[in-house]
């Protein structure tokens, strides 16, 4: 007797877990290289060494991947992601891993405020409710005042709004353009922009320094294509709560490798945050939900 295959959503939850383990070998990565380079130079050997994986990838493809009619676009997406890596790797070599990963979930509140302005979609009182609800999160754990905040923090928080304007762009730029493109164009970008703060003042890494490079690259390019997979067989609202997941294996890896452990704001207000967040994905489902049963409603008029 045949086994029953999984259904979308399950395979789609365990690309999500893939992910987030390969999120975590990033984030480690980074923070042990931060040891003996600076964040600026770990993001271009990161592009650099991501770029040569992904170019089996353009041969395979074809070169229609490299044409768009959008370009200036994707250039601009680019430039942004290299300024938001550079934001979140300096996050993750000046910050305790858990704590600038808790900060980096802040994307979807920013997502939530730019939806509007970027996308002309209306935002209801409960979204905006569940939004100043994360945000208040993120006060809890920057605990912003003149003598304590951390700029550290601050790029954390860059990273992640910056991270949600990509976001958003690439939602515009799929409805033409294939995902491979995309990859290519933000990656060949990223690389061309973060290249003169890394060279500057470059240090060549010794061998360790090496390995590990590439073991976070391998991890970085994996984490993109475990949750294009997710997300091409699952729905996004039954499995990106699975996403939350990252934030325990990444505490965990904190605490295994550098002695880590998680104050008592971060702890509150990745609650706070997780919290908002989870609501925003529910409310996000039950309107994309009812927007098509009222357009199933009008076609059966028609």
């Amino acid at each position: 007797m045949p086994k029953a295959a999984l259904s979308g959503n399950l395979q789609g939850a365990l690309w999500i877990i893939a992910s987030c383990l390969a999120a975590t070998v990033m984030t480690v990565g980074v923070k042990m290289a931060s040891d003996g380079l600076s964040s600026t130079q770990i993001v271009f050997v990161r592009c650099v060494l991501s770029l040569a994986m992904m170019a089996p990838f353009v041969i395979g493809s074809g070169k229609n991947v490299l044409f768009s009619r959008h370009w200036k676009k994707h250039l601009v997406r680019g430039a942004i992601g290299a300024i938001s890596m550079n934001a979140g790797f300096y996050a993750l070599s000046n910050l305790p891993i858990t704590t600038a990963s808790v900060l980096f979930f802040s994307t979807p509140l920013f997502m939530t405020a730019l939806a509007g302005p970027m996308l002309g979609e209306k935002v209801g009182i409960h979204r905006w409710g569940a939004t100043l609800v994360g945000f208040a999160g993120i006060v809890v754990v920057v605990n912003p005042t003149l003598d304590t905040i951390e700029f550290a923090m601050l790029a954390a928080l860059i990273s992640a709004a910056l991270f949600a304007v990509l976001l958003i762009q690439g939602k515009v730029l799929s409805k033409d353009d294939p995902p491979g493109t995309l990859m290519i164009y933000f990656m060949m970008m990223a690389t061309l922009a973060s290249a003169p703060p890394a060279l500057s003042h470059w240090v060549w890494p010794d061998q360790s320094l090496w390995i590990i490079l590439g073991v976070l690259s391998v991890g970085a390019t994996a984490r993109v294509y475990f949750d294009i997979k997710a997300y091409a067989v699952g729905e996004a609202s039954a499995i990106s709560v699975f996403q939350y997941l990252r934030l325990i294996t990444i505490a965990f890896a904190g605490y295994l490798v550098f002695g880590e452990v998680p104050d008592e704001r971060t702890i509150i207000g990745a609650g706070l945050i997780v919290a908002s967040t989870l609501y925003i994905a529910q409310r996000e489902a039950f309107r994309q939900k009812r927007a098509r049963a009222e357009l199933k409603e009008a076609q059966a008029a028609d």
